[in-house]
C-alpha cells in the first residue's frame, strides 16, 4: 500500500470517528442526591482564596421553579401598565431588568409536570418520583442541615459530550458580603450635588445591575459514561465567621473601595507590629470529588463541613418508547344552521 493511499484512509477514519462521536446516542439515567451541612465539629482551617469554580456554564434545572420570572404577571397585575411609570406616582416602582432574589431557597426542588425524554432535553422529576424518604431520615438522626434534596432525568455522553448540571441551595448571603467574602461598604445616604437633590434625579439615572446571589451552597455536578458510570462533582459551601486581619489591611480594603478612586494614597511603610483584629468574613469550603459509581447503588461523597448523597437509577430509554403522537389537525368550527321548521341542523 502506498504512503498517500495510507494517509487517505487515516484521514477517513478519523472523519468517520468524529462524524459518529457528534452523533453519539445517549443513555438516559435519573437522578436523585441531597446534599447536606454537617454540624461543625472540627478545627480544622479552609483556605480564604479559593480559584472560580469550573465549568463556568452549567445547565440550571433549578432556577425555573425556585425563582420563576414573574416580571410578565406583575406588569399584567400593575395599574402602571396602561400609563407607564412616571416619577410623581409612588406606587409605581422602578422598572428592574432582573427579578428579585430571595434570601432563602426551599430544601426540595420538584416539578408539578414530569417531562418526556422523546423531546431530548432533560427534566426535573416531581416530588412523587423521589425515592430518599429512608435516606434523609438517617441524615437527620445524625443532627445534619439539609440544603438541596432534588432529581431530575437526564441523558448521558461519554464525558467529552456531557453536560454539567448548577446545583444552589440555602441562605443568600448577597445582602451583607461581596463575592471575594468581605463585608459590602456601608452606603452613605447624604444627597451630594450643588443646590440640588439627588433623590429627586434618581430617577433620572439607570439603576445598577443587581448583584449575583451568593448561595450558602453552590456548585455543579457532571454524569458521563466511559465504559462505567463516573461523577465529577465540585461543591462549594459559605459560612459565615471572623478572620484575622491588621489594621493596616483593613485600611487597604477600605481604600480600596473608596478612598482610592479618589486618588488618596496609602502609607509607604507599616510597623510590623501591628495589633491583629478579627472581621466578618464569609467563608468557602470546597468538595471535589470524582469517582466512578454503578447504578442503583447509593454514594456517598464526604467532607468535614459537607456531604452529598447520590443515587443514579437505569430508566426505560426514549427508544424503547412509543413515538410521540402528532397533535391532531384543528377541525373547522362547527356552524348551526336553522332549518326552515326551526329546528338545528350541523
Amino acid at each position: 500500500m502506498s504512503k498517500s493511499l495510507y494517509h487517505a484512509l487515516l484521514g477517513l477514519t478519523a472523519l468517520l470517528g468524529s462524524g459518529h462521536a457528534a452523533a453519539e446516542d445517549a443513555t438516559w439515567f435519573e437522578v436523585e442526591l441531597v446534599v447536606f451541612e454537617r454540624p461543625q465539629q472540627t478545627s480544622e482551617r479552609f483556605p480564604e482564596e479559593l480559584a472560580p469554580m469550573k465549568p463556568a456554564a452549567p445547565l440550571d434545572l433549578l432556577g425555573p421553579e425556585v425563582m420563576p420570572d414573574t416580571s410578565a404577571l406583575e406588569l399584567a397585575l400593575s395599574d402602571c401598565q396602561s400609563f407607564g411609570w412616571q416619577p410623581d406616582q409612588p406606587e409605581c416602582p422602578p422598572e428592574t431588568s432582573e427579578p428579585s432574589q430571595p434570601s432563602d431557597l426551599p430544601v426540595r426542588v420538584t416539578t408539578r409536570n414530569m417531562g418526556d425524554p422523546r423531546l431530548g432535553k432533560p427534566y426535573l422529576l416531581p416530588e412523587e418520583k423521589l425515592e430518599f424518604d429512608q435516606a434523609l431520615a438517617k441524615l437527620r438522626s445524625g443532627g445534619v442541615k439539609l440544603l438541596l434534596h432534588t432529581g431530575w432525568q437526564q441523558p448521558v455522553y461519554s464525558r467529552g459530550n456531557s453536560q454539567a448540571y448548577r446545583l444552589y441551595g440555602g441562605h443568600n448571603f448577597a445582602g451583607r458580603y461581596q463575592s471575594d467574602g468581605r463585608l459590602k461598604p456601608e452606603e452613605s445616604a447624604e444627597p451630594q450635588g450643588d443646590g440640588i437633590n439627588a433623590f429627586d434625579l434618581a430617577w433620572l439615572m439607570p439603576s445598577e445591575p443587581q448583584s449575583q446571589p451568593l448561595w450558602q451552597l453552590d456548585g455543579w455536578i457532571r454524569i458521563y459514561l466511559n465504559q462505567f458510570l463516573h461523577i465529577d462533582t465540585q461543591l462549594q459551601l459559605r459560612e459565615e465567621g471572623v478572620r484575622s486581619v491588621t489594621p493596616v489591611e483593613r485600611d487597604v480594603a477600605s481604600a480600596s473601595q473608596g478612598s482610592m478612586e479618589r486618588g488618596a494614597t496609602l502609607p509607604m511603610e507599616v510597623a510590623a507590629e501591628e495589633a491583629v483584629e478579627t472581621e466578618p468574613f464569609l467563608h468557602r469550603i470546597r468538595l471535589e470529588q470524582s469517582r466512578r459509581v454503578r447504578s442503583r447503588e447509593l454514594h456517598y461523597f464526604d467532607h468535614p463541613r459537607m456531604g452529598m448523597v447520590i443515587q443514579i437509577r437505569r430508566m426505560t430509554q426514549p427508544s424503547k418508547m412509543p413515538p410521540l403522537e402528532a397533535e391532531p389537525p384543528a377541525q373547522p368550527a362547527e356552524t348551526a344552521v336553522s332549518s326552515v321548521d326551526g329546528s338545528v341542523t350541523r
